[in-house]
């Protein structure tokens, strides 16, 4: 309840007071309640509250001792249609000459108010409030306010039964209640109790009966499969044949990094993209298009009558052409079409062709274009729904000042920041998810001006935000909004400092006192997949003592030049060259494979795989792709060594430099290499850099092959997670999304202007691994360590939200990682589950939930003591090398890793093939570095003597190799290094 302190005695009640104390009677007629807040008001001066939103009537005054009265009210909140905090208490009494008048006043500020929710819900409010009068003299008179919330006491009972004004009925009916409540708490107390809930993707807002854990009964696979590969993310003109010329346009997007803006000129203009089909199948096609200015923008598809889409017309916003068809050819060609004057402007982005199953097709029919876009999102090529997320955020929606936008605004603590404006309408500024149709209230203790606005899908602020002076304002997010912007702003102030402290975004139109945000998440790091077209034969993820597990049923594969790589049996045939992988897909349905090419284009199956562009996955387990010439650069009349196909599946094509340039070998589509001449290998992706070795790993930009299959045998395996799903008692706003990644590990690199940076592409070796749509939190070892970095988008780098510190803040010592979310979006699908809805079923989670983290410290705890005390392995030599036994005994080679992840070699091996890249012998996965490394070592005849300095390699795939070795012996005793993959 509220604290009120001390009370004070307002100049009438000092008036009436001293008329009391020459013999008139003090009457006391109610009590007033409100939310006022004081400003400049003089107390006593006051004649009433500020704001009354509540009077209660006396129910008892009585006289415990001399000198002192008690004022006794009962506050109930069943005839209350709007809460409100409890700020205000007033004392009204009856002056014999000026009628009722406000006797004693007393303010809780904001901190301590409590708030009164509305009658008819859960909450059910019923106090005695309590007033004590200590009498002094008549012009210093003091009261102190003692409330306590007490509903029916034993003394209370008395006094009441004991009052002249007592209402037996109204007790019994009370008392009525008590059994009441005593016996739900004891069904409570008792039963278990859950509620099952649904957690759709995207934003929404979840009513808990109770502060309570998820529990998580499962989630479903889902994979989608873009026809067009990566072509219909619009980021790469030269994809698309077009009668205009295409400009990448990186403001109005709905996906990646840009659009594709197009200009009609005389003729309406076209986008055009080929995809392959199967006859007789059904497909859904969809593009977003925003119509800048022209009169019309739609897809189609050509050569089938009818196949068009759903013209769009706005210009405000992107919105989705949607396009049903029946093949009728293995390939077709879709079409967006801009119609208009010349010189009008249309864009396009995210396009999309799925194959559907029959029911789907009719269902499509049924949906609108909005609907049916929303069932089929944009995926790039093959996606899974992949690192699936759910997220609560607090009570507060907004995060510190840390991960505001701040312009011309310093953060001076977690919670408060100081703008020092210069121009007028500087904005500083923070964008959050929004649930439409939801009520949001922004509350800041402040003195500049304060908005509260929706953005819609394209970020487009819908309609005009409204700045106000005021500490609070409300906002209805519109059926079309997707995010909320916070604003503070200046407006026309250039001078001076203006403040704003403690904000605070909470759900609903009544503001609620300051909390730091405090998010609550369940992540999941894993690929759930599920047949394209039906659905059928999901993964699905599952809890058992605490921890998840997926019921696998299809593997992904990602196919670099790491594998050992065979020419098939099919060998080459018109350009064509088979390539095979034996045993690679063990426990393969066969004929169940989808691949993906290094530039996004979808590899189908085929029957053998020695069709270009196709692949073939047997019941053996062996992989067959079919590799068209103008890829490898191999003529049919020569046999790529394996060498040449992993420099091929690492990103390389092989030309003779004696008759053909880099570039134009890379451009090429006949053979540029018949097995004579000097062998070069031109970078398949990108600019044409070219080496003279045997490439042995991948350049950045680089996307190796993908390969996804069913099993024939589903099977059971442990995923990674973090965190725990909890939920307020009362509105919760709560994500559900993919594309996850937790504490990847980063390498923060000194730029030349003296910062450091994170997935910087400008700063060679800051990338992470996936475009980075929204940094979740950077980590400094275990600590979080965000507040020391300054994240953005832009300044010329390529890959999403970069992350900067200056070198004060950056500690060269430290690990640093980062969770975020990727930009190239997944299938989102609900997270089902229940959480406790009584208080025995609260107290039996907390049990189960005590047991399995205490199990899984003890095996943490072993584990760590395994990798504190790590045993030697002993790997298997090849090529010859032998164990090398010398006067000190035997010196068999071995590695380990020790607890803080490096890897270390020891041994000596002996008489060995010493041809550079010859393996010794291999590491297996989790001991291998994340780049090829050169180690200087020790090498010496067979006999010990002459010792030399000789050279092995590490390569990423694990095999520890010759690079240079004089001697008949070598030590590995030098090696050691990080193992990161």
């Amino acid at each position: 309840m509220a604290a009120f302190g001390g009370l004070v005695l307002t100049i009438k009640g000092r008036n009436l007071q001293a008329k009391v104390q020459a013999g008139q009677q003090l009457k006391f007629s109610r009590m007033g309640l409100g939310d006022g807040v004081i400003t400049s008001q003089s107390i006593p001066n006051m004649t009433g509250l500020i704001t009354e939103r509540k009077s209660i009537a006396v129910s008892r005054v009585y006289t415990p001792s001399a000198g002192r009265a008690t004022v006794s009210a009962i506050l109930s909140n069943q005839d209350i249609t709007t809460g409100f905090f409890f700020r205000e208490l007033g004392v009204f009494a009856v002056d014999p000459d000026e009628g009722e008048i406000m006797y004693a006043y007393g303010n809780s500020g904001s901190g301590s108010a409590e708030y009164i929710p509305p009658g008819g819900g859960a909450d059910v409010i019923e106090k005695l409030i309590n007033v004590n009068l200590l009498v002094g003299n008549a012009t210093n008179i003091s009261i102190t306010a003692d409330p306590s919330q007490v509903y029916v006491s034993l003394q209370d009972y008395t006094d009441y039964t004991t009052s002249n004004d007592v209402n037996i009925l109204d007790l019994k009916n009370r008392m009525t209640t008590v059994e009441t409540d005593v016996d739900d708490l004891q069904n409570r107390l008792n039963n278990v109790d859950t509620k099952r809930i649904t957690l759709a993707g995207g934003v929404q807002v979840l009513n808990s009966i109770k502060s309570a854990l998820f529990s998580l009964d499962g989630i479903t696979g889902r994979m989608m499969v873009n026809l067009l590969g990566r072509m219909g993310n619009c980021e790469n003109v030269g994809s698309w044949s077009s009668n205009v010329a295409i400009v990448s346009d990186a403001t109005n997007k709905t996906s990646g990094t840009s659009s594709f803006k197009l200009t009609v000129g005389s003729v309406p203009a076209t986008a055009s993209a080929t995809f392959l089909t199967t006859p007789g199948k059904k497909y859904v096609a969809i593009a977003d298009v925003k119509n800048g200015n022209t009169s019309k923008v739609a897809i189609s598809i050509n050569g089938i009558a009818g196949a068009s889409g759903n013209e769009v017309t706005s210009a405000s916003a992107f919105a989705p052409s949607v396009v049903r068809f029946v093949a009728t050819d293995y390939f077709h060609i879709l079409t967006i079409t801009g119609t208009g004057a010349s010189g009008n402007t249309f864009n396009m982005d995210s396009v999309r062709v799925h194959e559907v199953s029959d029911a789907d097709y009719a269902a499509a029919a049924t949906l609108t274009p909005a609907q049916v876009a929303a069932k089929w999102p944009y995926v790039d090529s093959v996606m899974p729904v992949r690192n699936p997320y759910a997220i609560r955020y607090g009570e507060n929606l907004l995060p510190s000042f840390y991960e505001w936008t701040l312009v011309e605004t310093k953060a001076t603590e977690p919670y408060a920041a100081a703008m020092t404006p210069t121009v007028s309408n500087r904005v500083t500024y923070y964008e959050t998810s929004t649930a439409p149709g939801n009520v949001y209230t922004l509350s800041a203790q402040h003195n500049g001006n304060i908005a509260l606005s929706f953005l819609d899908s394209s970020g487009n602020v819908i309609g005009t935000p409204s700045y106000t002076t005021s500490q609070m304002v409300s906002g209805t997010a519109p059926a079309n909004a997707q995010r909320m912007r916070v604003s503070f702003s200046n407006l026309t102030v250039t001078t001076g400092t203006l403040n704003i402290s403690n904000p605070m975004l909470n759900i609903g139109s009544t503001e609620k006192p300051f909390k730091p945000r405090e998010d609550s998440m369940l992540a999941l790091q894993t690929d759930l997949y599920a047949d394209p077209v039906t659905g059928a034969n999901t993964d699905m993820v599952f809890e058992r003592d605490g921890q998840y597990f997926k019921s696998k049923k299809w593997q992904g594969l990602t196919l670099d030049g790491n594998r050992a790589w065979v020419q098939g049996e099919g060998g080459a045939t018109a350009g064509v060259r088979q390539v095979k992988l034996v045993g690679a897909a063990i426990g393969a349905v066969a004929g169940s494979g989808i691949g993906v090419k290094f530039d996004g284009k979808i590899i189908p199956q085929g029957s053998t795989g020695n069709t270009a562009d196709s692949n073939a996955v047997t019941a053996a387990g062996d992989i067959y792709f079919g590799i068209p010439v103008a890829d490898s650069g191999w003529a049919d009349s020569y046999g790529p060594s394996q060498d040449d196909i992993k420099a091929y599946f690492f990103g390389y094509k092989a030309y003779d430099a004696n008759t053909i340039t880099p570039a134009n070998a890379q451009a090429s589509t006949t053979a540029t290499w018949n097995g004579t001449g000097t062998k070069y290998w031109v970078q398949r992706v990108g600019a044409p850099n070219f080496t003279q070795t045997v490439p042995q790993q991948a350049y950045a930009g680089y996307t190796p092959y993908q390969l996804v299959y069913q099993l024939a045998t589903p099977a059971v395996e442990p995923i990674v997670s973090e965190g725990l799903l909890s939920f307020n008692e009362g509105d919760n706003q709560v994500e559900v999304g993919t594309g996850i990644v937790l504490r990847e590990s980063a390498r923060p690199k000194l730029h030349t202007n003296g910062f450091y940076y994170i997935n910087n592409s400008n700063v060679a070796g800051t990338n992470l691994t996936y475009s980075v749509s929204k940094v979740l939190g950077i980590y400094k070892g275990l600590r979080p360590d965000t507040e020391k970095w300054a994240l953005y988008i832009g300044s010329g780098s390529t890959n999403g939200t970069t992350a900067e510190a200056s070198a004060a803040n950056y500690d060269a010592a430290a690990a640093y990682s980062v969770t975020y979310l990727v930009l190239a979006p997944s299938p989102v699908v609900p997270f089902t589950g229940s959480y406790a809805a009584n208080e025995k079923t609260l107290l039996s989670d907390l049990v189960d939930s005590v047991q399995q983290n205490t199990a899984r410290v003890s095996v943490l705890e072993n584990k760590k003591a395994d990798e504190d005390n790590p045993a030697w392995l002993t790997p298997t030599l090849l090529n010859g090398w032998v164990v090398w036994v010398g006067s000190q005994g035997t010196y068999t080679p071995g590695y380990y890793k020790d607890s803080a992840g490096v890897v270390h070699l020891r041994g000596w091996v002996k008489d060995g093939v010493k041809a550079q890249a010859t393996v010794i012998f291999r590491l297996p996965v989790g001991y291998r570095p994340s780049q090829r490394s050169l180690f200087t070592v020790y090498d010496s005849s067979d006999t010990g003597t002459n010792l030399k300095t000789s050279a092995v390699v590490v390569n990423v795939d694990g095999s520890v190799s010759v690079d240079a070795v004089s001697g008949t012996s070598v030590s590995f005793y030098q090696v050691s290094f990080l193992a990161e993959q």
